[in-house]
């Protein structure tokens, strides 16, 4: 198979750059897929292609906020000529203009009507999200635009959400039959251990005013009126979305906050190392988190806001203290509680970890290459089987298996 691969890509940052390395890595290692062309936005407007290996093409085919760039696109699928077209998308993946991702969405038909096979990898629902903790004023227009950039995706054949509950509502909403719920993936790595004194929390990611990031602030002052030897690290930019957020946050930082800036893949395992509790309290979510994601796959135990974004990841068995929404009082209790109980961190971080296992990139791949098989109506020949993930449909979940990795 050829895939044509939509999406932002590294040394981008955030809208779904750093997950799109992931997974196309994973699947180029499938061995039905001959070539993948990483259709990319250009890095600080410059347009440099390469290879990552033999099977990934990276082109650099497109620029952030670039109505033209973006829909030129459709003429590099048509040059390219591929089986299979995916695209790796949020509600803001094309930039920070309405114009732009109306035009990014327009993309998905556009597809459809030159009869190319083609599946929407869709990682939030503008629907779920609370526009004013984003920034977006839940206007009219607003509303609309997301309604219509929902039935601009849902024109794809298929449509996966890495959300369970997606799946169930885009079905009920808008009746969708190719929807498909496959998890977000996971690099499952050993546990591990900090060895500093004291203790260390930490906030990871790409910063933007849904993260919550204010309200720990409030939690770790009140901390440190009761301890002494505990340290706040943030770990991560401004959200490009939210040019200069971080710089604006800053000033009310309180003390012993550490910001370390954006972290290269090298070195996300010695931050995470160091980290006694990995903290979420975000205010509303853009689809599952990639950050709770990443702190299970290194072992560590979790402190979140109970979004039922987050509350899903709990039930499929991953292991977090949840606390309310904005309740600096129980976000403190919950950190202090992690911290001063290591016997029940351990085995927060063990959960996670063997969670992390069960959702690990090359198990999620695997589900990718059969649905690409299954656009093409062609079917898989191996019958391994080993592992089971939930697949919600119309009427009731069922498990379907999922051929192992040996």
């Amino acid at each position: 198979m050829k895939i044509c691969f939509i999406s932002s890509y590294p040394p981008n940052h955030a809208r779904l750059s750093e997950y799109a390395q992931h997974l196309v890595n994973e699947i180029a290692k499938r061995p039905t897929v001959k070539k993948i062309y990483v259709l990319a936005d250009t890095v600080n407007g410059i347009r440099e292609n390469y290879s990552e290996s033999s099977k990934i093409e990276v082109l650099r085919a497109w620029e952030a906020d670039n109505p033209l760039s973006i829909i030129k696109l459709i003429f590099q699928i048509l040059r390219l000529k591929p089986d299979i077209v995916h695209y790796n998308v949020h509600f803001q993946s094309y930039g920070r203009t309405r114009l732009a991702n109306f035009l990014g969405f327009s993309l998905v038909p556009l597809s459809r009507i030159v009869r190319l096979r083609t599946m929407v990898l869709l990682h939030n629902l503008g629907e779920k999200v609370d526009l004013a903790k984003v920034r977006l004023k839940p206007t009219f227009v607003n509303k609309t635009g997301i309604l219509v950039a929902t039935k601009l995706v849902l024109a794809a054949s298929s449509v996966v959400v890495t959300v369970p509950s997606y799946a169930k509502f885009l079905k009920k909403r808008h009746g969708h039959k190719g929807l498909k719920y496959i998890p977000h993936g996971t690099s499952a790595y050993k546990r591990l251990t900090s060895n500093h004194e004291g203790k260390i929390v930490l906030m990871f990611g790409h910063m933007g005013p849904s993260k919550g990031l204010h309200i720990m602030f409030q939690a770790f002052e009140q901390m440190l009126k009761e301890r002494d030897d505990i340290k706040l690290v943030i770990a991560g930019d401004s959200h490009p979305n939210f040019p200069g957020y971080l710089q604006e946050i800053v000033k009310s930082a309180p003390p012993k906050a550490e910001f370390l800036g954006y972290i290269q893949e090298d070195d996300i395992a010695k931050v995470f190392s160091m980290a006694d509790v990995v903290v979420l309290p975000y205010f509303t979510a853009t689809g599952t988190s990639g950050v709770f994601h990443l702190a299970c796959g290194y072992g560590k135990p979790i402190v979140a806001s109970a979004l039922p974004e987050i509350r899903e990841l709990v039930n499929e068995g991953a292991s977090a203290l949840l606390v309310s929404i904005g309740d600096v009082v129980a976000l403190k209790e919950a950190i202090l509680k992690v911290l001063l109980n290591r016997d029940a961190a351990v085995k927060m971080g063990e959960q996670n970890l063997a969670f992390a296992h069960r959702e690990k990139w090359s198990v999620i791949a695997e589900e990718y290459e059969k649905l690409y098989l299954k656009l093409l109506n062609i079917k898989q020949s191996d019958p391994k089987v080993s592992v089971s993930i939930v697949i919600p449909s119309c009427e009731a979940s069922k498990k379907i298996p999922v051929p192992s990795r040996n």
